[in-house]
Formats: structure tokens, sequence, C-alpha cells
């Protein structure tokens, strides 16, 4: 839990007097969906494990509390056969704080599943209706040719159950499928400095009018400077090898060369990073400390200048562009 004085610092930093003439958090609209959402919210990937990297459901709470104290808005949560953990967490903050909060919830599976996923869901976190309801990662001939899906999802809008619908896609070619082919209104994809495969849709897409949202904006904590080659995960980043550490440390420190100064940190330089695109409604680090939210919501005050902007995407593209990392 945070100590008083943590408290403290944080109240007299962020919420005095000064600062409350001013929103905490810019906004962007999330497309021409009519929500606005700030540009910084809050993935809860790191919540629905307490685990060994995880956080106790006190300190969960609290990182949720905090989240929308600092107006990270946009809530990204996914309905899992594995926990519901993250849910049910953030429905005991959302009974109580439900007009602070946008809401996207991510659903996988056929229509069956989106249908029933949904109205459990909603009774666990104790609301009528989502903002934004995704598809989660549907396989590429689903997410064009199985209009039933589709069906669903624009009955759970008609009927209230979501404001806005759409699909959260991995492959760059499925986001520019998603935003030609189908009634999407906003996208989920992964985009950090280690992964900018789909920068080049981000113009077409957000020229349609959809809210775009990033994903992993912090390639699963990577890019926070906390790890190096040597270090030994115990979560689901037990994927990467020994060879996937080496080449994320050798670009890290070449990415904390380039955009990392004095007074910002790594994770801050990633996050505005992402935020450089103007397309991008909204970024979603997952956080597994209130520390790390307060850090997050500090990088839309770091404006990185358009020669560090550049010369990250060099660094993508020179690195990694034709080997990229596992994800």
């Amino acid at each position: 839990m945070p100590t008083v004085t943590n408290f403290s610092r944080y109240l007299s930093s962020h919420l005095d007097r000064v600062r409350q003439t001013d929103p905490v958090m810019p906004r962007r609209p999330l497309g021409v969906t009519g929500l606005s959402v700030g540009v910084i919210g809050l993935g809860t990937a790191a919540l629905d494990h307490p685990g060994p990297s995880g956080a106790p459901d006190e300190e969960a709470l609290e990182i949720l509390e905090i989240a929308l104290d600092m107006q990270a808005s946009l809530i990204d949560l996914a309905v899992s056969r594995e926990s519901d953990r993250a849910l049910r967490l953030a429905g005991k903050v959302l009974r109580r704080r439900r007009a602070q909060a946008a809401v996207c919830l991510r659903i996988p599976g056929g229509p069956e599943d989106l249908g029933r996923g949904l109205d459990q869901a909603l009774e666990t976190l104790g609301t009528d209706h989502v903002d934004v309801l995704l598809w989660d990662r549907p396989v590429r001939t689903d997410l064009e040719g199985r209009d039933s899906v589709w069906e669903v999802l624009a009955g759970a809008k008609r009927a209230g159950k979501a404001l806005c619908i759409g699909a959260a896609v991995e492959a760059p070619e499925d986001l520019l499928l998603a935003a030609r082919r189908t009634p999407s209104e906003a996208l989920r994809f992964p985009l950090n400095v280690f992964d900018q495969s789909h920068v080049a849709a981000l113009a077409e897409a957000g020229s349609r009018g959809l809210g775009l949202i990033a994903a992993r904006p912090l390639d699963s904590g990577w890019l926070t400077g906390r790890y190096g080659r040597h270090h030994v995960f115990l979560d689901s980043r037990r994927r990467w090898s020994a060879e996937d550490r080496a080449r994320r440390a050798e670009a890290q420190a070449e990415f904390e060369r380039l955009a990392v100064g004095p007074g910002a940190t790594a994770a801050q330089a990633a996050l505005s990073f992402v935020l450089s695109f103007p397309q991008v409604s909204c970024a979603v680090p997952s956080a597994s400390a209130w520390q790390h939210v307060i850090g997050n919501v500090d990088a839309p005050r770091l404006r990185l200048a358009p020669s560090v902007v550049e010369g990250l995407r060099g660094l993508w593209s020179a690195r990694l562009a034709g080997d990229p990392l596992v994800p």
C-alpha cells in the first residue's frame, strides 16, 4: 500500500490547486465515436494474475483507484477462461466511479461466446454497459467473413450494452482489413518502440474515423528499463528465450541513448513515442504498482523532438523490422 508520505507526495505533485485548474491528463477523441478518453489508460493484464509479479487485491484496487484519480479513464479489460480477477476488482471500483471510466472490454470466440461473455462481464462489473466492446483477436478469415459475430456486436450496441464496437487485432494486415471491411468503430492493436509494424496503417485507419487504442506500449514492461538480458521472469514472459532477452537488451540500450534524457524515465519516453502518432487515441500500459500509474500519467508532458521520433523509427527499421522480436 502507498504510505502516508507517498500519498502526500502524490497529492501535492498531482492534485494541488494549480494543477486542478487544468486537466491532469490530456484527452483525445476516440475517433468519431463521440467518446473522449485520457491519452494514457490502464491495461489490466498484470492484475488478472496475482502471481510473483502481480499485486495483491488491496494494491490492485489502489492501482485502479489512482488511475481514475489521474484521469487515466480508459480501463482495458478482457474476458478470459483463465481468470476474471481483473473484472472482479474493476467492478468493486466501477460500482462507485463508473462515470469517471471508459470501459473497454475484449471478448474472444464466436457469437455465443460474445453474447454470454458480455452479459457475465456486465454483471461482474456492476454496470449496464461498456463504452468499447471489442472482438478479441479473431482469425483473419473470421474477421471479414463471420457476419454472425458482427450481428451480436451490433445487437449489443442497439441494446445499449455497448457504446461502440470493434476488434482487437495483432497483425497489421488485420488492422487494415478491419478498418476497410468491417463495421468497426474502434480498434486495438500493439504499438511500441520495438513493434512499429502497424504504423503504416495508422493514417488510413485514422482517416476512416476509427478510435485507435495502442496496446503493449511498453513491450510487456521491457521498455521501462527495469529488466536486463539475465532477468528471470516467472510469469507469461517466460516465453522470451535467452536470445530474445539479449536482443531486447541491445535495442533497449539504443532506445535509451536516443530518447531518455534528464527528468524523464524510459517508460515515459516509450509512451511519448506512441503518443507522437496523432491518430492514436489512447495507449493502455499495464501496471503492477501504483507508482507505475503515476509515472505513466506524466508521459504526455514529455514531447519527443521530431528528430528523436525519427531516430526511434530508424531503430526499428534497422534492427527489428526484418526480424521481429517475440511479442
